[in-house]
């Protein structure tokens, strides 16, 4: 597919869609015709772009999780972006929903910490985490001035704000448990004024 180095945590912003017409619905009505059809583990790899390297270099927006949960563990190291396409329980689907028909889906995402952890205070970040996703999204062709998009308000969007080179901007996380600010008019209206419409 690519001689491109990518790691566990990389995937990019594409999901199986409805099947249903979504002309007309509401972000919530979206959210959940995508819980619907969520496909657990599973990446569509049709989706991608035949020259993924020239996808990347095209690269405006990349979205930036905090670490992968647990489930990860028991994520085959041989499926590659597989990240953020996991059990139905993830969410998941929720950022396919507010991704999808946006200049963000297809996007390139990945996570700022590799540790393995649903428990976030037992995940420690600091500036050599930013500097190790900076790097690596320069060797993938990523633009300097892609916008990092960070999924989460507080953690991972502390520490790029404080020490990536990048342009930072924040949506609230998409996990079940982050109920109290998010929903899925919030992300919509989030991602709206990210990409200015």
């Amino acid at each position: 597919m690519t001689n491109l180095k990518f790691n566990s945590t990389d995937s990019f912003a594409y999901w199986d869609a409805p099947s249903e017409d979504l002309t007309g619905k509401s972000p919530k009505e979206r959210e959940d015709l995508f819980k619907e059809s969520y496909k657990e583990e599973h990446f569509p790899t049709e989706l991608l772009p035949d020259d993924l390297e020239s996808h990347l270099k095209q690269t405006k927006y990349v979205l930036v999780g905090m670490n992968p949960g647990n489930a990860a563990v028991d994520q085959p190291k041989e499926d590659l972006f597989a990240n953020f396409h996991g059990k139905k329980a993830s969410a998941d689907y929720r950022m396919a929903a507010a991704t999808y028909g946006t200049e963000l889906w297809g996007t390139f995402m990945t996570d700022l910490s590799h540790i393995i952890e649903s428990d976030s205070t037992k995940v420690d970040m600091d500036q050599n985490d930013v500097i190790a996703l900076e790097k690596h999204l320069t060797e993938l062709g990523i633009p300097a001035d892609a916008t990092l998009i960070a999924m989460g308000k507080t953690q991972p969007f502390n520490e790029l704000n404080k020490y990536s080179t990048h342009p930072v901007v924040y949506i609230y996380h998409y996990s079940n448990s982050n109920n109290g600010h998010r929903t899925a008019q919030v992300t919509k209206d989030q991602i709206a004024e990210i990409l200015g419409k």
